[in-house]
This record gives C-alpha cells, structure tokens and sequence, in this order.
C-alpha cells in the first residue's frame, strides 16, 4: 500500500541560465534603456510641472464657482427677506395683508428642501401697542406645506428679542442681511441659520424680518456642487460651526450630521492634520477683527448692551460682522489661503486645500482636492505632447510582448487554467515540464492549494465569530461613550473640586471646579503629578495624604490647604481608592470641598464666645439676683402690649368703618332725595285737582318710599343695642332692597341661598358692614363695562358651629400674583384696601376670618367664616 500523507514537493535548485528573473532581466533591461532615454528627455521636463500648476489652478477656479453658484442662492434668500422687511415696514398696522402676502412670497421662490420657514418678529408694540410679542412666522410641516407658528408669542415662553439672530440686527441698516450661526430651533426642532433682515420706520427701528435656512438643504447644494469634483468640502458659517462635512466613509456624502454645529477646532483634536487649517481660519477670523477696528462705525460704548450678551469668546467676532458690514466690506468673494496637506485623512494621500470667503454671509468654504488627480492630469497632457514618441516605444513595447507572451505569460496562463479548473495533473504536468521559478511556483501552488481548504475552513469559523464580538463590542462602546458624557456632566456641574490619579501620582481627570481654582487648565494637569502644579509644602502633605489612602485601601477624609488665584484655602478632602473587577486597586480618587470660610467664623465665633463668657461670669451674680424681677415685669409688660396693640387695632378698624359708612348713608339719602324730589314734581304738576288714578300713582310711590325706609330702618340698629336673634334670610331681604338701585343701574342680576329658617345672635350693624362690605367691593371691581351678563352670588350656611357667608361674582377675577398678594395681606393685621381692612375687623370683633379665591376672567369668590352664635 502507498503512503497517504501527503508529501511535500522537492525543491530542485536551478541553473542560472535557466532562471527566469536572468532572461527576463537582460531582455527588460535593453527594451527599457530606450523607453527611459527617449521619454525622461521630454516628459520630465518643465513643461509638466507647468501643466500641474495649471490644473492647480483650474482647481481653484472650480472652488470660486462653487461658491459664486452658492453666493447667488444667498442672494436670492436674502432678497427674499428684504422684501418680506419691506412687507412689513409698509403693512405693519395691518395684519391681514401680511398674513397672505408673507406665505405666498416663502411659496413663490420654490427652494422648499432649502428655505424652512419665515417671518416678521416686530419691536414691542410697534405693530400693536397692545403686544409684546406679535411675530408672524410660518415654517414648513412634514409635507413641505407653510403653516403657522405662534409658540413665539407665548407670554410664558422664552420670546425671541433676545434671540442671536435678532439682537445684532439692530445695528444692521435697512436692506442688509445678518446671517445667524447654526441652531436648532425650539419649537420645530430643525437644524437651520438664518437670514435676517431689519425693518426701520423714519429711522426707529420696529422690528426684523427673517427666513430659515435648513441645513440639510445646504447639503443637498453642496452634495450637487461636488459630484463633478474628485475632492471634498467643509462648509463654516462665520464662527466656523460646521454647515456641511463629509462622511469618513463616503466623502461625497456631505449628510454628516454628528459634525452639525461643532466648531472646526474639534476636528483638529481627532485629526491633528487639520490644524494648518484651523490655523489658516483664526488667521482670517484675526485679520477681520484687525480690519474692522481701522475705521469702525459702531464703538464700544454702543455696542456695549449688545455684548454684554454676548459670549465673550464671540464678542469681538460679532462687533467686526456689524462694522464690517457697515463698511461693505469685503466686496466680493476671494481666495484667502492655498496649501498643501502632506496626508489627508479622508483622501489617504497629499492634497491640496482652497479657503474661500463669501462676502455678506462670512461663511468659509474649504475646498481638499487631490494632488494625484492633478499629477494624473498634467501626465496626460504631457503624454499627449509626446504622442509622436509612440512610434520609437512601439516596437520596443512589440518586442518586450512576445518575449513576455513566451517565457512568462504562456506558462502561467498554463497554471492559471489548471488551477481555476482544478487539474492538478496538468499542473504538475506543468511543474515537470518547466525547469525555472514557474515548476518552482507551480510545485508551491499543488502544496499550497491543500494547506488552502484546510485554512479556509477555519477561517470561516473565526470570521465568524469575530463578527459576534464585534457587535458585542460595539453596542458596548455606544454604551460607553453615553455613560461618558452622562459622567463628564455631572462631575463639571459639581461646586466641589473632583480628580483622579493614577497609582503612581499622576492625575488622569479633573473637573472645571478643579481647573477654575488653581487656575491652570486642564490639559496642563493630564499628566503632572502634584510637585508640578503645586508649592512643595503642599505637594509634601498631598502626598502623604494618597500614601495613607494606598496603605488602608479605605476612604479616607483629611482638610488641607490648597492654592488658588485668591491664595491658600483649606478644603476637607475625602481620598477614596478605585479598584477593578478583581479588587486591585488602580486609582485614588478625590472630592474636596471649600471649609476655609466656615473655619474663619468658626474661630471668629469661638473668641466671641470666649469673650462673652467671661462677661457673662463677671454679671452672672447680678443677673440672677434681678432675674425673677426682669421676669415679672416683662410678663405685665407683655400684657399691656397686647392690650395697646388690640385697642390700636380696634381704632383703626372703627375709623375704617366711619369712613365706609358715610358712603352707604350718602347713597341711601341721595335715593331718598331723587324719590322725594320725583314724588314732589308729580304732585305740582296736578295744579287743577287730583283724579283718582293720579292718586293712586301718588299712594304708590309713597307707599314705595315708605317701604325702603322700613327694610333701611331693619337694617340700622344701634351698636351699642341689645343684640337680637336675627332671621338672616329676611335681614338679606331687607339689604338688597335698600341697595336694589345700585344693582340695576350696573345691570346685575342676584342670586341668593339661604335657608329661611337660619337666625343668628349678632348685632345688626356688624352684619351691615360685613354684606356692604362685600358687595360695595364687588360693585367697584368685579365687573367690566363690556361684560354683558353680570351675575352676583349671595350664599349663608352652617357648617361645623361656623357660620359661611360667600359672595361670588363672574366678573374678571384676579391674577394669580395679585391675589397671592391679597391672601398674603389678610391676617397680617394690614389697613390698605377694603378687604384687608374688613379681615382685620372680623378677626378683633368677631373672632372670624375672611378667604379669597378666584379665577381670571372667571370668577372671584370671597369668604367670611364666623362662629354661629345662637
């Protein structure tokens, strides 16, 4: 039987004339030297590096018409809001005309994956003296279709005159345009900048006129700017917060929306690359600012409100845009920098990178385009320039063919064929035929191709197994980085200094308290240890404190000075060891906490104390001797306090009452007179004889009149009288006639509920005042002359040995912070108002109390609660 392990072929060693690098070399070598001396003279020379700087340049035309084709997009939209400004400076009294004219205008430009929405925000009380916030804002639903907006105006909400892109405008003349940063807006929740227009009415300003601009729209135009473009694009607005970036992984796709917002000093921390970029950029932002000082039209003194506002790291940013545009500077677009990347993370090769400016918006444009494209094309240019070289390479190229086709492509065809068919009898047919390195492969190739479906095979499994931990790890990560950012919020928030070292004393994080307090920042600290960053005394008893907390392996609690920029303050700093998952510990953490101020008061306190005591010690025999004495009169005066304070409080109370009193007399008189005077009149007006039917109008009148003295004279019984059961049901009876005239002139209609058999033992000129009382204050405030149904409730109930008397209207009601302002004031003893005044009488005479509720435009309900006397 033979063997059935598979032997490994013999290796023969060849002779070197039939090597095939040997006859391949030699043949390469002559056809070569003629292809490099007749095309190194021509196509190396300077004309390709001049046909490269001409394509450079080219490139850079194609960004200036990139950017020109952007410009007339800004244009339109803001010649869009100038005319919506226009709109509004002319019809700001009417609104109707702006409520169909400003849609159709949004509407009529058609850019809805570009324009989002758009409005007027007047000045308060511009268009209406009555209005605070009266903006007309329109933005596109889901459909693309215009609707309406009013969360702007909302009294509760946060307004929008002290929005970004509404403050600066202000100083922007009339038909210019501020273009906004990047935000989100608040109620629609779309990423967006926007364009605003100021409205000025015989040189006041009144208000801004805006449209939205979506970035996601501003991705679309740079996504169709770029596909003719081998390259990529950033788009930065002027606080070069990104508009559009490319995807790392499709550079065509500008749809990034993680770059959203971020300035572009963020993508220098993750791709070091760039920073000749943001260099380039700060360089810019510089020299506008330098530019914008030489002659500025605003200083400031009156931008001051403005930039107190303002981000201070955005101040002198925003003061250069408003005198900058004053200036109509810069007057078109430019290119402000060129230069070469040596590698380009997105591209994986050198590139060259273009920075344009817009005028107006400020907006930056980088523009990255291979240099390899560039070579490719000045190669072809140059190559065509040497088209008639072809001829001379030609036969060198035919020759180099046929020895190639014979000696090393034939065979390998040969090898090709057997191993995609797999015969392996012809290869090793092959592998016995050919004596140079193409047996050798051949050999190689039936060896390797066994060793090859074991390996496939287990790749197989690995990759996928790979594929499952790669998932796992991923879900893990994005896990991570949210409990990151959760954790970084919640330690940069904190008062308290918070950090974490490593074993061997480096700090690895610190808080911003941590940074703000000893005044370096806290890429300085990553890294140093406390000898570094702190005094040696300090960093000596820092030190001692971390070795206790190592030994122990235990939280540990210290007080230590520590330096700042207001000098030395002692903290008590709690040390705590971090272990991982097998209980080694790896850090030290720290949380330390301000206690050099209470230490002062403490000590400040402690010598008071001290010397206190030993006044106290040397008066301590006086004091007792006189303390029974001290005791006794301070308890008489006690009492006579309270009884001047009630007897004050019963004076003004009295006097309170005199001067509401005279008021009902005055009315009641007044009546009388009037009915007097009418019943007077008719009687001269008989002069010839009385007949029976005039007689009996006289009778009726007089009857009438009569009648209203009776329930008055129910009503008036002296103070000082004997009190009587009163039947309150009639008592309320006889108090709405007398005042029945007041209430029809008013047009209020009465209701009252109470139960017929209720009496109580009180005095008739208390409840007299308590009823004129509440209805003479609802009389002067509940009611609106525009309010066409007045109602007034008049409710009296027992409950628990407590007499309820609540009087209720539908008027206007109360606010909520001036009814707060009214309950607060009753009990408090306060004179200023009716109802205070009427609390303070119920709680000294009649040891009641008084409640109000109400709602606005509702209703007001006042209660009086008096203990039932039977």
């Amino acid at each position: 039987m033979g063997n059935s392990k598979i032997s490994k072929p013999r290796m023969q060693a060849l002779h070197w004339s039939d090597s095939l690098p040997v006859k391949f070399s030699f043949i390469q070598f002559i056809i070569a030297s003629l292809i490099i001396i007749s095309s190194v003279w021509i196509l190396f020379t300077i004309e390709k590096s001049h046909q490269l700087q001409a394509q450079i340049t080219l490139s850079q035309n194609q960004g200036l018409a990139i950017v020109a084709k952007l410009q007339q997009t800004t244009s339109k939209i803001e010649s869009l809001a100038v005319s919506i400004a226009s709109l509004g400076e002319i019809y700001r009294h009417d609104s109707q005309v702006l409520e169909k004219s400003i849609p159709a205008l949004l509407d009529k430009n058609g850019k809805y994956d570009l324009i989002s929405g758009g409005g007027i925000w007047p000045e308060p009380g511009s268009f209406d003296e009555t209005k605070q916030l009266d903006s007309l804002f329109w933005a596109r639903n889901k459909a693309l279709e215009l609707e309406r907006v009013d969360d702007y105006n909302r009294l509760n909400g946060p307004g929008y005159h002290s929005e970004s892109w509404y403050k600066p405008t202000r100083f922007y003349p009339s038909g210019t345009t501020f273009w906004s940063e990047t935000y989100i807006d608040p109620f629609t929740n779309e990423a967006m900048l926007t364009a605003s227009v100021p409205m000025w009415v015989e040189h006041q300003f009144v208000g801004v006129s805006t449209v939205d601009v979506t970035l996601l729209g501003l991705g679309h135009f740079f996504h169709q700017a770029m596909n003719d473009n081998h390259g990529y694009m950033y788009a930065l607005d002027h606080s070069n917060r990104v508009l559009a970036a490319p995807k790392k992984d499709n550079r065509n796709n500008i749809f990034d929306k993680r770059a959203f917002f971020k300035p572009f000093a963020s993508f220098t921390a993750n791709n070091p690359v760039f920073e000749p970029i943001n260099g380039k950029l700060i360089e810019l932002d510089a020299k506008l600012i330098e530019e914008s000082q030489e002659n500025p039209a605003y200083n400031q003194f009156q931008l001051a409100d403005l930039m107190d506002t303002t981000h201070f790291s955005q101040r002198e940013k925003l003061a250069a845009l408003i005198n900058l545009n004053a200036q109509g500077k810069p007057k078109s677009t430019s290119l402000v920098a060129s230069f070469e990347l040596g590698h380009d993370p997105i591209l994986d090769e050198p590139t060259l990178v273009s920075i344009f400016m817009m005028p107006k918006t400020f907006w930056k444009i980088v523009l990255v385009t291979p240099l390899s494209s560039m070579n490719d094309k000045a190669n072809i240019i140059a190559a065509r320039m040497g088209i008639y070289l072809l001829l001379m390479q030609l036969a060198a190229l035919i020759l180099l063919f046929m020895l190639q086709h014979k000696l090393f492509i034939r065979p390998i065809s040969r090898m090709v064929n057997a191993l995609q068919g797999n015969q392996l009898a012809k290869l090793e047919l092959e592998a016995t035929i050919s004596k140079d390195e193409l047996g050798q492969l051949a050999k190689a190739f039936i060896s390797r191709s066994h060793q090859l479906e074991v390996a496939f095979a287990s790749l197989d499994a690995s990759n996928l197994a790979l594929e499952e931990q790669l998932t796992v790890q991923r879900i893990a990560q994005t896990e991570l980085k949210l409990r990151k950012k959760q954790l970084n919020s919640l330690l940069n928030s904190s008062q308290n200094l918070i950090s974490i070292k490593d074993i061997d004393g480096s700090y690895i994080l610190v808080n911003d308290r941590f940074c703000e307090v000893i005044g370096i920042e806290r890429h300085s600290i990553i890294g140093t240890k406390d000898s570094q960053i702190f005094p040696a005394h300090i960093a000596e008893l820092i030190l001692k404190h971390d070795n206790i907390t190592l030994k122990t392996q235990s939280p540990q609690s210290f007080e230590q000075p520590i330096p700042s920029v207001q000098g030395e303050i002692v903290y008590q700093v709690t040390k705590f060891p971090i272990k991982d998952d097998d209980g080694t510990m790896t850090s030290i953490g720290s949380m330390a906490f301000e206690i050099g101020s209470q230490k002062i008061i403490s000590q400040e306190l402690h010598d008071k104390n001290e010397s206190l005591n030993l006044e106290l010690a040397k008066y301590s025999h006086q004091l007792l001797m006189s303390k029974q004495e001290n005791q006794q009169l301070q308890e008489k005066a006690n009492t006579l306090e309270l009884s001047i304070n009630k007897l004050n409080n019963l004076q003004r109370v009295e006097v309170k009452n005199h001067e509401l009193f005279p008021q009902l007399f005055a009315t009641l008189i007044k009546q009388h007179t009037q009915e007097q005077d009418k019943l007077l009149s008719i009687i001269c007006n008989y002069k010839t004889g009385i007949s029976q039917e005039n007689y009996d109008e006289i009778v009726g009148l007089l009857t009438e009149h009569t009648d209203k003295l009776r329930h008055f004279q129910h009503l008036i019984v002296g103070k000082e009288m004997a009190i009587k059961s009163i039947n309150l049901s009639h008592y309320l009876s006889h108090f709405l006639v007398v005042i029945e005239p007041q209430l029809t002139e008013q047009e209020i209609q009465v209701r009252v509920v109470c139960d017929s058999k209720l009496s109580i033992n009180r005095s008739s000129w208390d409840l007299l005042l308590i009823f004129y009382s509440l209805i003479n204050n609802c009389l002067s405030h509940a009611f609106t002359r525009q309010q066409k149904i007045k109602v007034l409730s008049i409710e009296v109930e027992l409950q628990d040995d407590n007499l309820i008397i609540t009087v209720e209207d539908n008027g206007q009601g109360i606010a909520d912070d001036k009814l707060a302002a009214l309950n607060s004031q009753l009990g408090s003893n306060a004179y200023s108002g009716t109802l205070p005044s009427l609390d303070a009488w119920v709680r000294s005479e009649l040891n009641g109390t008084l409640e109000v509720k109400s709602a606005l435009n509702t209703f007001t309900r006042v209660i009086c609660t008096l203990p039932f006397e039977r």
